[in-house]
């Protein structure tokens, strides 16, 4: 007879996208990432921490906190990691892993794990599909050696941007396109539509198989305001032309400056293959990314709504002008394939 924790390693985990606040999000255990620096998720970990949090975890280490006030989970597990603006896909991946290995090398029970797609936010500009794929790779790694708790049944990315819930939800059915016959048979409950079940890299499309991004992946860069009045611009045209041509979509936001992330931006766009700027709300960060584009001779396409009054120094450069968003889409997708062949 096959024992109940068999089956659960023969049939893998769900993994599911929902829209939400993880603190509010009822599960076993919340997985966080704590990097020196710090903001969001992390942020708010910290401060229900209180006097804990002296004794965060540094790099590679992990630690456990009971669930505290504020949060639903039971219980808090931290993971070390590096400073935010050095964050890469390889580092993501190890992360995804780790969540899982800790648990399982404590022995924690647990059936069900909440967290949220980490890099996305931070100054490392992390493409966000890509981020997630590395995530995944790393819960695959973790299955495939063992190092998971074998009573796992569903892992939960909980995100509360409308518009990053709908991208990850569309790049998990693309990811991990088995049907979730095995979570029907175990009656495993989920809440979303979106679910598909990991049980290591076989899982994935075959397509989706090859390792996570490093700094050589071809990518395109993206200046543009780091403000939802500008979500759909980005999510619905920009993100989607570039991803239809082959390319990680990166971009940075730079309200606070550093060295390390000036730095950093400033390799990526030499980097890039070309950059896109979207000139809408005259934002000096973005006119500096693309004073240094042509600085350093990157190629950049120009982009602007029709309403959107252009200083002096770029009318004679050629610019991209909508109106509908539609219409963006459909003009940067003739600019790249023009540029980019």
């Amino acid at each position: 007879m096959v024992s109940d924790d068999s089956l659960s390693m023969r049939l893998g985990f769900v993994v599911e996208v929902i829209a939400g606040d993880v603190l509010a999000y009822e599960a076993d255990v919340l997985a966080v990432k704590c990097s020196p620096d710090s903001d969001g998720l992390g942020a708010q970990v910290r401060e229900y921490l209180g006097e804990d949090a002296g004794m965060l975890p540094q790099a590679s280490e992990y630690r456990f906190w009971p669930g505290q006030d504020g949060t639903r989970a039971g219980l808090i597990l931290m993971i070390g990691a590096p400073p935010r603006w050095s964050l890469r896909y390889p580092q993501l991946r190890d992360l995804g892993r780790r969540f899982l290995e800790a648990l399982w090398e404590q022995g924690v029970d647990v059936r069900h794990l909440a967290t949220t797609v980490e890099g996305i936010r931070a100054p490392s500009g992390l493409d966000e599909t890509e981020a997630f794929r590395s995530l995944l790779l790393g819960l695959a790694d973790a299955y495939e050696s063992g190092h998971y708790p074998p009573t796992l049944e569903r892992v939960t990315f909980v995100e509360q941007d409308k518009n990053r819930v709908r991208l990850l939800e569309d790049a998990l059915r693309e990811f991990l396109p088995r049907q979730p016959s095995e979570a029907r048979q175990r009656n495993w409950k989920t809440e979303t539509g979106t679910m598909s079940v990991m049980a290591g890299t076989h899982s994935f499309s075959p397509e989706h198989r090859k390792p996570e991004a490093d700094e050589t992946t071809p990518h395109i860069f993206v200046a543009m305001p780091f403000r939802e009045d500008y979500d759909d611009q980005y999510y619905l045209a920009m993100q989607p032309v570039v991803h239809e041509m082959g390319f990680l979509s990166e971009r940075m936001d730079l309200d606070t400056f550093t060295g390390d992330i000036v730095d950093r931006m400033l390799a990526r766009i030499r980097r890039a293959r070309l950059v896109i700027a979207l000139l809408d709300g005259a934002n000096p960060n973005v006119y500096l990314e693309v004073g240094y584009a042509w600085g350093v001779e990157t190629p950049t396409v120009l982009v602007a709504h029709e309403d959107e009054p252009l200083p002096f120094d770029v009318r004679g450069h050629r610019v991209l002008i909508y109106d509908k968003i539609y219409r963006l889409k459909q003009m940067l997708s003739e600019e790249l394939r023009r540029l980019l062949g």
